[in-house]
């Protein structure tokens, strides 16, 4: 029998490298026509996101804010976000999703004007990178008091055979200004993850020396596995794995104990949070994605 543990202390404990009776769950995203097709819901509210969660299993939520660049370099709004809600209403694990100075770049400039400015030092870089870590502590501030546990930096920066700029070049203009977001979470106490889509190996040490607890998205078709992050393992917690390839192999028994080895082997289950790359969007299975959630609980506690 798997012992019941409060969510949010399981993802601590995760983060943590305890030991855990059960293995963590979350999604990087939880889309409202997810919810509206499998609850046949038409609007979708507070308690339908809280009733779909609670029946999937999941152990965290993420929250975004919305952007605005009407005028001037983009705001950040956070009148729709439910923290609040769900800090007090549940017992889930809460990561707010705020992006980078290159996302968030590349956004609003344009991804090859963004990059172009980058590569010749353009000046403006460097007081763009500012307001974003202005806005983004601002925001950390604010969503601290609002019972977030833990913030998300976004920033999709590679592809599959690597960054999208040199290594060197993202070092040098956009890596203090993480460092210093990452010790201002820590001041809140909210735990600090890295999140990019692609092969961000490059820069994993130094994701890791900035003070990153873990990393989200291990995107296998871009050459980064469990196995290759298993060195860094013992520095990061590891969330995500699971693409559609996974969900498509594990509806048969053979092809779900697949699933399932691999992440033994290379986890052990051990600081380690299942997910999704992609998070939850209309066409995918969810119930194989739970199918592989309970295998991987059963697996867990025969460990």
């Amino acid at each position: 029998m798997i012992e019941s543990v409060e969510s949010r202390q399981l993802i601590h404990d995760a983060i943590n490298r305890k030991s855990l009776s059960k293995v963590p769950k979350g999604e990087l995203v939880l889309d409202d026509k997810v919810v509206s097709e499998n609850l046949s819901a038409e609007h979708v509210e507070f308690e339908h996101r809280k009733y779909f969660a609670g029946a999937l299993g999941l152990d965290l939520m993420t929250h975004f804010p919305k952007y605005h660049k009407e005028s001037g370099y983009p705001v950040i709004d956070l009148q729709k976000v439910e923290i609040e809600k769900w800090a007090t209403e549940t017992d889930m694990f809460n990561f707010f999703v705020l992006d980078g100075a290159f996302e968030t770049g590349m956004a609003f400039f344009g991804f090859h004007e963004f990059c172009t400015m980058v590569m010749t030092e353009d000046e403006e870089i460097v007081d763009f990178v500012e307001y974003v870590q202005k806005i983004n502590m601002e925001t950390i501030r604010k969503l601290a008091d609002q019972g977030a546990d833990g913030i998300i930096l976004a920033d999709d920066i590679a592809f599959q055979n690597g960054l999208l700029i040199r290594p060197q070049i993202f070092k040098d203009n956009f890596l203090s200004s993480m460092e210093k977001q990452v010790e201002f979470m820590d001041k809140h106490d909210l735990v600090p993850f890295f999140h990019s889509d692609g092969n961000y190996m490059a820069i994993i040490e130094d994701i890791i020396n900035i003070g990153f607890k873990g990393v989200h998205c291990i995107d296998k078709k871009c050459n980064v596995n469990l196995e290759v992050l298993k060195p860094y393992a013992k520095d990061l917690c590891l969330w995500g794995h699971l693409d559609i390839y996974d969900i498509e192999e594990a509806k048969d028994s053979d092809g779900l104990n697949n699933v399932i080895d691999n992440i033994q082997k290379n986890t052990e289950f051990e600081g380690f949070i299942l997910g999704t790359n992609s998070g939850l969007f209309s066409g995918i299975d969810t119930k194989i994605l739970k199918d592989i959630y309970s295998e991987a609980d059963k697996r867990k506690s025969r460990s």
